[in-house]
């Protein structure tokens, strides 16, 4: 049904054409990402196929956290009306946007501040708060075109598509971490592929899921507290993200804090009254 306001615009039509244009920027970018992902998981000319075949056998294990993840959006689906085809594109999406530009954009500004600053330039703290900006900016404009696309509108989309979002950049991120060094060492594939298990937990997927909340607080704001709400928890993402890439990430004991203060809250809004109550 087409509805004209008083400017005499067709409201229903010029809703329908943005989402196509939505939908073609999606579709143009998820492509550009599936070339730029490509090389994460080749190896040079003369690797073996013996030597992809033991690198890859290493894939596998992340199940250990895919799968229980899936089991919960299966039930968050259920329970909130998401699609299995919505949730499962926002995880393509994720892996294949957000993961594939911030890579491209990391590298270009560590190379390029290591040719401004020289030996002044530290990658394990300079490096890391822009890597904390670049990749979680990149998350949430990919989840704020997602809702969009779906026409969600409830806090409980935003934090269901904001963790899909996540977890396909952590998966795609990982596979990354596991060819690189297993292409140079192919020992290194499964001790890899445990140590980024062990780093699942709190990791993209809540950093995604926590600032889609705060997106959804500012697009949906009523009045300035709501906004200043958001941008508070898409701040402490950032900041929380940045810190766990520094030294002090590192440290066992300041690594389970910041995973437990990203991982806390993402339970909080799950079992909050507000997200059954939600509905606009």
């Amino acid at each position: 049904m087409f509805v004209n306001n008083k400017w005499g615009f067709n409201i229903a039509g010029k809703q329908y054409k943005n989402r196509i244009i939505a939908a073609g920027v999606l579709i143009l970018l998820f492509t550009l990402g599936m070339a730029i992902d490509e090389g994460d998981y080749l190896a040079g000319k003369h690797t073996s196929v013996t030597a992809y075949l033991q690198v890859y056998s290493a894939f596998p294990l992340l199940l250990v956290y895919i799968v229980p993840f899936d089991i919960l959006m299966k039930r968050l689906g259920q329970k909130y009306g998401l699609s299995g085809f919505e949730l499962l594109t926002a995880v393509a999406c994720g892996a294949f946007i957000p993961a594939a530009f911030a890579g491209e954009i990391n590298d270009g500004f560590s190379g390029w501040m290591r040719h401004l600053m020289g030996r002044a330039y530290s990658d394990a703290w300079l490096g890391s708060l822009e890597t904390g900006i670049v990749e979680e900016l990149l998350k949430l404009g990919t989840v704020a075109l997602l809702v969009y696309l779906f026409s969600r509108k409830s806090r409980q989309d935003y934090l269901s598509v904001g963790m899909s979002v996540g977890m396909g950049f952590q998966i795609e991120e990982d596979l990354a971490y596991i060819t690189e060094s297993g292409f140079k060492h192919v020992n290194s594939a499964f001790p890899t592929a445990l140590d980024r298990i062990v780093g699942a937990l709190g990791s993209h997927w809540a950093y995604t899921g926590l600032a889609a909340v705060g997106l959804y607080l500012i697009v949906r704001s009523r009045d300035d507290h709501h906004v200043r709400k958001g941008v508070f928890w898409i701040g402490c993402v950032i900041a929380n993200h940045a810190l766990y890439d520094t030294p002090i990430g590192n440290v066992n004991l300041f690594s389970a804090l910041l995973t437990a203060a990203v991982v806390l809250p993402v339970l909080f809004f799950l079992k909050s009254p507000e997200m059954a109550m939600d509905k606009d």
